[in-house]
């Protein structure tokens, strides 16, 4: 057995979660500034408002929760459970996702003070409430660091519009002003400007530059299993993978250890019959029982020997020696690459195939 693998889906939980986490964020602290404002819609009760505010606040913290779960048990970034709670240990992108630990810290920490606020006092809960304001930052710059889909353009546009809510919303309130606090508005309008001038610098630069992947901290074992595909040169004919095949194999498996610990199976393969191209399979996890490794990550590259990298993706269905991969290339193309695998250490043999696959 090579591995036992965990369901593809928790990525996409995981990114899902987080997205609506931040949006019903965002929902929280406009419904707190219009708290604060007095504002009724069509002259309803107030209490209305303070009504949501709770209901969203309490629905950020069950999101939060279920954002940490899927990020913690995706195989694909090593993160502990520890690293949801304690900024900055991770391995994966420490500093990003610390600022999520960070957030989801002040979260629960509004979350516990607003159960205890009667035996805290109101002077205390008001002070400890401020972090609200400081939560959401913190939570949308961590999107941005610890995001790998970040330069799409509909999540740039999610998070941005986000960010354009929250700031009308404050400019809104800066504009009716503290009576009496000239302090308090000439910070609050300090942070709104320092916030827009940070995003509008550092975005350009940070996450939605080329390299930032390993700029901003991720493993070396992940990128190296994750390297940009290599785009055929003008004029060079499209790949024959491109295109249904069958085809034997025979290759070589090595061990080895990652840099964060992992135990690594490292399948190195042709193709072998009337296609002609190299496949590598390399899954990194804990050891099993049988000489087998239970699988954290993966990675799968298909091509020919001229762009051994042209098609690059990860597992995404295992069953003992048989796994399934949807590998893509740098322009668009998409193939569902198909193993059947007999391992017989040192050496591997099996069959392979493979169709294209739209992508939409």
């Amino acid at each position: 057995m090579i591995a036992a693998a965990g369901p593809s889906a928790l990525w996409y939980l995981s990114r899902g979660t987080g997205l609506v986490a931040l949006l019903l964020l965002t929902v929280a602290v406009v419904l707190g500034i219009l708290e604060v404002q007095r504002w009724a819609p069509l002259g309803s009760p107030r209490f209305v408002v303070v009504v949501l505010h709770r209901s969203v606040s309490l629905l950020v913290v069950a999101l939060l929760v279920m954002h940490v779960l899927t990020s913690v048990l995706d195989p694909f970034a090593p993160i502990r459970p520890l690293d949801a709670v304690l900024p900055f240990s991770a391995a994966y992108r420490p500093f990003w996702l610390g600022l999520g630990a960070l957030a989801f810290d002040l979260v629960l920490a509004l979350t516990v003070t607003s159960l205890l606020r009667r035996r805290l006092g109101l002077r205390a809960w008001r002070g400890v409430h401020w972090l609200a304001y400081a939560s959401w930052p913190v939570a949308l710059v961590h999107g941005w660091g610890t995001g790998s889909d970040t330069r799409n353009v509909w999540m740039l546009a999610f998070t941005l519009v986000c960010a354009a809510v929250v700031v009308g919303a404050v400019a809104w309130r800066l504009a009716g002003a503290w009576p009496g606090r000239p302090g308090v508005s000439a910070a609050a309008a300090g942070a709104v400007i320092a916030l827009i001038a940070f995003a509008t610098v550092w975005l350009p630069r940070g996450p939605l530059a080329d390299g930032w992947a390993r700029r901003s901290g991720t493993p070396a074992v992940l990128l190296s299993s994750n390297a940009a595909a290599v785009v055929p040169a003008a004029g060079v004919a499209r790949s024959r993978l491109a295109r249904p095949f069958s085809a034997g194999l025979r290759g070589t498996l090595s061990r080895g250890t990652s840099a964060d610990g992992l135990a690594v199976v490292d399948l190195r393969m042709r193709l072998t019959g009337r296609v002609a191209g190299v496949v590598r399979v390399r899954i990194a996890g804990s050891p099993a029982a049988g000489g087998g490794v239970v699988m954290r990550r993966s990675a799968v590259t298909l091509g020919d020997r001229a762009r051994p990298g042209e098609f690059q993706g990860r597992i995404d269905a295992l069953d003992d020696t048989s796994l399934q991969a949807l590998v893509g290339s740098a322009d668009g193309r998409a193939v569902r690459l198909r193993l059947d695998l007999t391992l017989t250490d040192p050496t591997v043999s099996g069959t392979a195939s493979g169709r294209p696959v739209n992508r939409g």
